[in-house]
């Protein structure tokens, strides 16, 4: 069988690299160590969707065992293209806790992003190399940071299935079928868009791999064409099945998220780091082309081209979620990584250059451990303060007028959520939509808490919506809230002005930084 470096009349796998696979594997354990760091010393890792997605998942392994959140929860399982948390989670929670179960996954997630462009690497070039591992420096980005979970999951599972595809690619059209399956089985659960960037990766490889070759007959053409295609069909039935079919029509184009998109994978923190750590990116980068270590493969080419149409073409919010586009930018670094190699033989001092490699990760790793430690003790004090809220409790969550930018920490923001761990509670802001989550508030607390996935409704509204009759035409969920609700967290709060913005209804229970905790006055 004939290689596919080869195919792209690149230098082979022996002349190409001089690396030893058990001093690759060596370098690899560092790695994967050292970005797993931050996950040993943080309860709950200051992402911001996080700490909800980590609730669910508590609720989930709780029902109906559970008799307060069983009151308050139902799961309405569906084929949603998102569920691969909902799948995985509560049952090692069951066995290790929710807190250790959340961190397990995001573990997960950064070694599937690690090691996804090493194996992809190694089924193009036939040998293993160190050179991948670079990657480390982007598994902690901003898309992270956002609390993507499951998408940046299905990242990682897409490289490996790519991988897969061309280690396969000459073999039986069956073979090829019967393996895509169960990649896009397990695509499909973690997020649409992966299955997608999944598609267009394999899509594109077999173009230019038929392209490639020195006679094309119809026959080959048609079992790519079945290879490629027929594993698709059974998830577009389940999608077309599913509530998220239904969120099909709500879509957004926007130009402005293609520039965020870069930025927002590429930064961290601080611009402080960013800025300096990114020049050397770029200067090492120069000096490797100028200097002909770096080969990019051909096939890579036409990836990276069909997957950057696939971005610039792609809205803004599809299906009712935003950042559709620019969650494209991590799967297209993550799987055209594979394709870049370097001849390290050209390179003087090898052990110098992973040296340096592991340093600037060690380097990123640090950044991220200290700006965790900082603004993850605003989320632990509230969850401190959750311990004076009574068990089955009912919380809404609002927060202060005119918004600062940067009040509210990622940390902070759905924080608020953690009262389902700790206190069994009903939270106004749990993500319970329905077509986007399996889990679902049950009627009649259906109508007090956010089924829309919309914004956090501010003190001014509540306090407003506390004075006057809710509208027949225009009900909001948070109408009526002092006889629904026990307490009232409000976000972005002043520590050192903890006005009491309706004393008549409101009894300040904390005040914390960032947010203040209330509770609700019933009138006799």
């Amino acid at each position: 069988m004939r290689s596919v470096t080869h195919l792209g009349s690149l230098p082979s796998a022996t002349s190409l690299h001089a690396e030893r696979g058990w001093v690759v594997l060596k370098q690899t354990v560092l790695v994967a160590v050292l970005i797993l760091v931050p996950l040993f010393y943080t309860l709950v890792p200051p992402l911001e969707d996080y700490p909800n997605h980590l609730a669910r998942m508590f609720a989930l392994s709780q029902i109906p065992g559970n008799e307060l959140l069983s009151g308050f929860y139902e799961p309405e399982w569906a084929p949603i293209p998102n569920l691969i948390m909902d799948l995985t989670v509560p049952t090692l929670a069951s066995w290790i806790g929710i807190y250790a179960a959340g961190r397990c996954f995001i573990g997960l997630t950064l070694l599937l992003l690690l090691l996804g462009p090493m194996v992809l690497h190694r089924s193009l070039h036939g040998s293993w190399s160190a050179w991948p591992l670079v990657g480390g420096l982007f598994v902690y980005n901003g898309f992270l940071f956002v609390g993507l979970m499951n998408y940046l999951f299905g990242v990682g599972v897409a490289v490996f299935g790519l991988a897969a595809w061309i280690k396969l690619a000459n073999r039986g059209v069956l073979l090829k079928i019967g393996i895509s399956v169960l990649f896009c089985a397990v695509l499909y659960v973690c997020h649409l868009s992966a299955l997608g960037l999944y598609g267009l990766g394999i899509a594109s490889f077999e173009a230019w791999r038929l392209l490639s070759r020195p006679s094309l007959t119809p026959g080959k053409v048609m079992g790519s064409a079945l290879a490629l295609g027929l594993p698709f069909l059974p998830f577009l039935y389940l999608l077309l099945n599913s509530p998220t079919w239904g969120l099909a029509k709500e879509n957004v184009w926007e130009a402005q998220g293609k520039f965020e998109a870069v930025a927002r994978f590429l930064s961290v923190y601080s611009d402080l780091v960013d800025i300096p750590f990114l020049a050397l990116i770029v200067a090492a980068i120069v000096v490797a082309i100028r200097r002909g270590l770096v080969r990019f493969h051909r096939a890579g080419l036409l990836v990276l081209g069909i997957l950057t149409l696939a971005f610039l073409a792609m809205p803004r919010m599809a299906f009712g979620s935003w950042m559709a586009d620019e969650r494209l930018v991590v799967g297209i670094f993550f799987m055209t990584l594979g394709f870049i190699s370097m001849d390290l033989r050209k390179l003087e001092g090898q052990n110098a250059f992973f040296a340096i490699c592991l340093a600037t990760i060690a380097f990123r790793v640090v950044d991220v451990s200290v700006n965790w430690s900082a603004i993850s003790q605003p989320l632990l004090e509230l969850r401190s303060s959750l311990h004076a809220v009574a068990p089955g409790s009912r919380i809404l969550v609002a927060q202060v007028d005119n918004l600062p930018d940067g009040a509210i920490d990622a940390a902070l923001s759905h924080a608020p959520t953690l009262a389902v761990i700790e206190r069994a509670a009903l939270v106004s802001r749990l993500f319970v939509v329905p077509g986007k989550q399996i889990l679902h508030a049950r009627p009649p607390f259906s109508e007090h808490v956010d089924t829309e996935d919309g914004e956090t409704p501010t003190i001014s509204q509540i306090i407003l919506a506390a004075h006057t009759p809710p509208s027949p035409t225009d009900r909001r969920y948070w109408d009526e809230w002092p006889e629904f609700y026990d307490y009232l967290i409000v976000l972005g709060t002043d520590p050192d002005d903890a006005e009491n913005p309706s004393p008549e209804r409101l009894k300040i229970v904390h005040t914390g930084r960032g947010f203040n905790l209330y509770k609700v006055i019933r009138r006799a």
